[in-house]
């Protein structure tokens, strides 16, 4: 039991390339075992081809989503070591969607932001602003206020 979490900590802190050269290297006893699965329920040489060909593009499909997943939680991670950073810098608690648009990127919407304060929710938190605003606040900093009052 204690391997198994062990292994998936593992898995959760590499990066896409070392997934993907784990498993290349792993591809040839994977599909070796899929053989011999596949004999062993009576498919002959010739049928082969197509589960085969099944399984390697379960692969690559695999291998893309779990690509694409990993650059959307490193840009989420991204962007909030940018808004942290910021914040602290400036020595604010919080700050517009806006603000982060015109100060950190452009391209941040506010489904990529709130996403953002979704995957963090220890570190940020939603704000409301002057003018009912949307924004960011840092939960660290709050926290310490309200223990301080």
């Amino acid at each position: 039991m204690k391997e198994s979490s062990s292994i998936l900590k593992l898995l959760k802190e590499a990066s896409p390339f070392d997934i993907f050269l784990i498993s290349f290297i792993a591809l040839p006893f994977v599909l070796s075992a899929w053989l011999t699965i596949l004999e062993e329920l009576g498919y002959q040489a010739k049928q082969l081809l197509i589960p085969l060909v099944a399984v390697i593009v379960t692969y690559f499909v695999s291998i893309g989503v779990m690509v694409v997943g990993t650059t959307r939680e490193k840009k989420r991670e991204l962007a909030k070591d940018q808004i942290m950073a910021y914040l602290q810098s400036k020595g604010f608690v919080m700050m517009s969607f806006d603000r982060i648009r015109e100060k950190l990127n452009r391209s941040y919407t506010d489904s990529f932001l709130n996403s953002v304060i979704e995957a963090y929710p220890n570190d940020l938190r939603h704000a409301r602003l002057k003018e009912s605003k949307r924004g960011v606040a840092i939960v660290a900093v709050e926290t310490d206020k309200k223990e301080e009052a």
